[in-house]
C-alpha cells in the first residue's frame, strides 16, 4: 500500500467515525435533559442528607462530585447512543439509560427518606426487581426490607 492511499484510508475511516459519534451526540440531547434533571436532585438531596447525618458539607466537593457524575452521565449518554446505532436497536440506547437513570433514581430516593429519618435499602429492591425479571410470580420482599424506621444513631 502506498502512502498516498494509507493517506486516503486513514481520512476515509476517521470521516466515517466523525459521522458516527455526530449522529451519538445528536441522538443524546434528549436524554441530557433528565441527566440534568436527576444531577441537580441528587445534589439538593445528598447535601440535605449530609447536613442530617451531621456532616459538613463543603461546596467544593459538592461540585467536584457534581461535575465528575455529569461527566459519567455523558460517557453513558455516548456509550447509549453509539450501541444503538452500531447495532441499529433504539432499545439499547432506552435500555442502558433506563439502568443508569433508575440507579440514580433509587439514590435520590435514598437521600430523600434519610432527611425523614427512614432507612432505604437499595439492596432489597434490587432483589425484588431480579426476582420480578426472572419470572417468580410471588416476591418475597417484605417492604419493610426496603423501607424501614432508621435507627436512632444520634443518642
Amino acid at each position: 500500500m502506498t502512502e498516498e492511499s494509507a493517506l486516503i484510508v486513514e481520512g476515509s475511516v476517521s470521516a466515517a467515525l466523525v459521522t458516527v459519534l455526530q449522529t451519538a451526540v445528536l441522538r443524546m440531547i434528549p436524554y441530557a435533559i433528565p441527566a440534568v434533571a436527576l444531577l441537580a436532585l441528587d445534589l439538593i438531596y445528598g447535601v440535605k442528607a449530609a447536613k442530617f447525618r451531621d456532616e459538613k458539607v463543603r461546596a467544593s466537593t459538592a461540585i467536584r462530585r457534581t461535575t465528575t457524575k455529569f461527566f459519567s452521565y455523558l460517557c453513558w449518554l455516548i456509550l447509549a447512543s453509539t450501541l444503538a446505532i452500531s447495532f441499529d436497536k433504539n432499545w439499547l440506547e432506552w435500555g442502558v439509560l433506563a439502568v443508569v437513570y433508575a440507579n440514580e433514581g433509587l439514590s435520590i430516593i435514598g437521600n430523600y427518606l434519610e432527611t425523614k429519618g427512614l432507612s432505604f435499602s437499595i439492596a432489597g429492591v434490587y432483589k425484588g426487581i431480579v426476582k420480578w425479571i426472572s419470572g417468580k410470580v410471588g416476591v418475597d420482599v417484605e417492604p419493610g426490607e426496603i423501607i424501614k424506621e432508621k435507627e436512632n444513631e444520634k443518642d
